[in-house]
C-alpha cells in the first residue's frame, strides 16, 4: 500500500479550510505528500502547506472574528468587483514569507482562468502569492489579476478539482478533496417534504397548523444538520453563490470522470456558506480531518 500522495484540492471558499485538517490527517497517518495542485481555496491552503506555513496560517485563521474579517475587506467602488483582495494576501504574507513556486520543497501548481480566452492557466513557477491571488479571484467578488497580458480570475471556472495538474511520482496515489458535492436527490426530497407540509397546513385546524409548524421546524433543523439549502432566500448573492456552486459541482464531476483519483473525499457544497463560514474555520478544519480519516480507513482496508 503506497504512502506517497499526489494531492488535488478543489475551489470552495471557506469550505476549503477542511483541507487543513485533511493534510494534517494524512501526515499524522504517515503519508508523504509529494505534490499539491489546487484551485482557489485549494490553491491557497495547498500553496501555504507547500511553503511550510500551514501552522502559522491556521493559528491566524482560528483567531479571526467578525471585526478582524471586516478589516481584511478592502472594499472598492469599482463596478466590476467588490473587494480588491490585497489586504488578505498581505495579512497571509506576514505569516508565510513569499517564495517562488519552483523553490518550494513540495511541487505545487495553482490553477487560474483567463477571463477573455477561457483558457486554463497553470502556475508552476513565479511568486507563490501572485499565483494564489490569481487563483482565488472569484468573478464579481475580487479584482481580476493582470498577468503577462492576461486577465485572470478564479480557476474554478475551468478546473474546479485539478486532479490532472498534480505532479505524479512512481508508486504514488492520487488523492482528491472536493468540497462542491451536491446531492440532488437528497435536496429534492427535502424540498418535496417542505412543500407537502405547507400544502397540508392549508387544510388543517388551528391545532393542526401548529403541529405542522413543529414538524416544519424539525425538518428544517434536520436540513441544516445535513447541509441542505434551507436558508436560501433567493437574493442576489445567494443566487450568484449557488450558480457558481452548480458550475463547480459539474466541472468537478467531469474532472473526476477524466482523471480517477485513488481516494476521493467529498464535502457537500451546502456546508458552511458565506462570511459565517470564515468564522467556523476550526469546525471546518476538524470536519476535513474526520472526512480524510474515514477515506483513509476505507483505502487501507482495501
Amino acid at each position: 500500500m503506497s504512502k506517497k500522495v499526489a494531492l488535488a484540492l478543489a475551489s470552495g471558499g471557506p469550505r476549503g479550510f477542511a483541507y487543513i485538517g485533511a493534510i494534517e490527517q494524512l501526515l499524522e497517518r504517515g503519508y508523504e505528500i509529494c505534490s499539491v495542485a489546487g484551485t482557489s481555496a485549494g490553491a491557497l491552503v495547498g500553496g501555504i502547506y507547500a511553503a511550510g506555513g500551514l501552522q502559522p496560517f491556521k493559528e491566524w485563521l482560528f483567531g479571526l472574528d467578525p471585526v478582524k474579517i471586516m478589516t481584511l475587506m478592502d472594499f472598492s467602488i469599482s463596478k466590476n468587483y467588490l473587494v480588491k483582495g490585497e489586504k488578505i494576501i498581505q495579512a497571509i504574507r506576514e505569516r508565510v514569507p513569499e517564495v517562488n513556486i519552483e523553490d518550494l520543497p513540495v511541487p505545487f501548481a495553482a490553477v487560474a482562468t483567463d477571463l477573455y480566452t477561457g483558457e486554463e492557466v497553470v502556475f508552476r513557477e513565479g511568486p507563490l502569492f501572485d499565483a494564489i491571488r490569481a487563483s482565488i479571484s472569484i468573478p464579481s467578488m475580487f479584482r481580476p489579476v493582470k498577468w503577462k497580458g492576461r486577465t485572470l480570475v478564479d480557476g474554478g471556472m475551468v478546473n474546479t478539482l485539478p486532479l490532472n495538474r498534480a505532479v505524479r511520482t512512481p508508486g504514488d496515489i492520487l488523492v482528491g478533496f472536493n468540497v462542491n458535492q451536491i446531492d440532488a436527490a437528497e435536496i429534492q426530497g427535502f424540498l418535496d417534504s417542505m412543500a407537502a407540509l405547507q400544502e397540508e397546513r392549508e387544510h388543517r385546524s388551528l391545532i393542526g397548523r401548529l403541529e405542522n409548524d413543529i414538524q416544519e421546524r424539525r425538518l428544517m433543523a434536520d436540513g441544516r444538520e445535513n447541509r441542505l439549502p434551507v436558508d436560501a432566500d433567493d437574493n442576489y448573492f445567494s443566487i450568484l453563490q449557488r450558480s457558481f456552486g452548480i458550475m463547480n459541482c459539474t466541472i468537478a464531476r467531469m474532472g473526476i470522470a477524466l482523471t480517477r483519483p485513488d481516494i476521493l473525499v467529498d464535502l457537500p457544497f451546502d456546508s458552511y456558506h458565506g462570511v459565517y463560514g470564515y468564522l467556523r474555520a476550526r469546525e471546518i478544519t476538524e470536519k476535513g480531518r474526520t472526512l480524510m480519516a474515514e477515506a483513509l480507513d476505507r483505502y487501507e482496508k482495501g
